[in-house]
């Protein structure tokens, strides 16, 4: 469920305005962004994935929208764990990038 409201909702939608000028609340995009990126960050300090002890599609799910949080404004500095988690999913076995990711 998160991966279909709030990850979307947050810095989904935050890219949403940026990028593509959708007229919605970027506010509270943002404060939906910081308050999900926040529980995924002390969710990950410890752990390598979301879900379980391997890749899952939990992280294929998440993880696009998570790593263009730029894009919305929205930077990923506050958040390490997040950060390494992206890195190890960029580094999985046949893994294919998208602009700006």
């Amino acid at each position: 469920m998160v991966a279909e409201n709030e990850v979307p909702r947050g810095p989904g939608d935050a890219r949403l305005h940026n990028k593509f000028g959708l007229k919605l609340d970027v506010t509270c995009a943002r404060e939906k962004a910081e308050r999900i990126l926040s529980l995924i960050e002390a969710h990950l300090t410890g752990k390598n994935w979301l879900a379980l002890g391997r890749p899952t599609i939990a992280d294929i799910a998440c993880m696009p929208y998570i790593g263009l949080a730029h894009e919305g404004g929205i930077s990923l500095a506050p958040y390490p764990a997040v950060k390494a988690w992206i890195g190890r999913i960029k580094a999985l076995p046949g893994f294919i990038t998208m602009p700006a990711l």
